[in-house]
């Protein structure tokens, strides 16, 4: 795994959903996000991103406080439930590539902590995880690219 100074993560034209859910809940939000885009008429226009801000333990088990980010090809009126955000932008961010099954993304996550730490890095971000290669299949979950973004502060010397 590498990690990589001074990355910028940009998306235009992004549908989000913000909320707090279990990971079931996520999966059911991200078909339900898939069947709007289809009805509207738009087509995804990049990796689908998830912004993760906290994680809780519920009487459901881990409730996640998670944005989910969908860039689209143009500007469009969303239903209620989501948000259209015209540009999203994180600069002078730390990338910590992972490739493999996302079952093993924590040991990724671990090694960009402990960077940060080392380094006395200050994160003022969420996580943004984005999906660089998704699994169309099972037989696909060991081969996906999952890519990790912190933004932080500039004045940091990294």
């Amino acid at each position: 795994m590498e990690i990589k100074e001074n990355q910028e993560l940009i998306m235009e034209n992004v549908l989000s959903f913000r909320g707090k859910v279990t990971q079931q809940q996520m999966q059911d939000e991200m078909m339900k996000i898939g069947e709007v885009i289809q009805r509207i008429g738009v087509q995804k226009n990049g990796p689908l991103t998830t912004a993760t801000f906290s994680v809780e333990e519920g009487s459901l088990g881990q409730v996640m406080d998670v944005e989910i980010l969908v860039p689209l090809n143009k500007r469009v009126e969303l239903p209620a439930s989501y948000t259209f955000k015209p540009m999203i932008k994180v600069v002078h961010a730390l990338r910590a590539r992972h490739i493999g099954n996302p079952a093993m993304l924590p040991n990724t996550i671990n090694a960009l902590n402990d960077y940060i730490v080392k380094n006395n890095v200050q994160v003022i971000t969420a996580t943004y995880n984005v999906i660089v290669k998704d699994a169309i299949r099972e037989d696909d979950v060991n081969d996906m690219i999952v890519d990790i973004y912190l933004g932080c502060n500039s004045n940091n010397p990294i």
